[in-house]
């Protein structure tokens, strides 16, 4: 069980390696206290998720908890890969300060967190531990989105590599789990 909180946690952040690089190639730090908002907000809207998915748990069959987890999950999957496809970009750099400051990091935490609030419940569904799960994908999503930021600063050709790659890897990794899932 605890691969797949390593894999949805995976999936749940990996976009964040993508915007990362974005902010990195326009030269957009992100504040210390920026990080902290990041890591809180990221934290809190996953441990809901998972127990609110866990109470949805508790009043179905384990027939009906499975098929809810995988369809769940994997038209969650199928949403994010399209999104991907579509090249959908998340900007928080209101003012064109290239820099994240705390309030922009709300608007950020929030959006990077929607796609988390979802495979949480998910996750919930499908019996993913809420004491330590929450916890991954706001590591996880640190480490893309700071290491995604640096390697932006580094490498300005990475510009070449589209954004949306991230996405559809998140997608695809969601739809897999929620089959496995179906099937065992």
């Amino acid at each position: 069980m605890f691969i797949y909180q390593i894999i949805l946690a995976i999936s749940s952040s990996i976009d964040s390696l993508g915007i990362g690089i974005t902010y990195g190639i326009k030269n957009t730090s992100i504040s210390k206290f920026g990080r902290i908002i990041l890591f809180v907000i990221s934290y809190l809207i996953t441990f809901v998720a998972l127990l609110f998915g866990n109470s949805i748990k508790g009043i179905f069959s384990d027939f009906l908890t499975k098929l809810f987890g995988f369809v769940f999950l994997f038209f969650m999957g199928v949403f994010i890969f399209i999104q991907g496809l579509k090249n959908d970009n998340v900007s928080a750099d209101f003012d064109n300060s290239n820099s994240i400051d705390y309030k922009e990091a709300l608007f950020l935490g929030f959006a990077l967190s929607i796609d988390s609030f979802c495979i949480g419940v998910g996750g919930g569904i499908i019996g993913i531990s809420y004491s330590i799960f929450p916890f991954l994908v706001s590591i996880f999503q640190m480490c893309f989105l700071c290491f995604g930021n640096y390697l932006g600063r580094k490498l300005n050709n990475l510009s070449q590599l589209p954004n949306n790659v991230w996405s559809i890897i998140s997608g695809v990794l969601l739809m897999f789990i929620g089959v496995l899932k179906l099937m065992f």
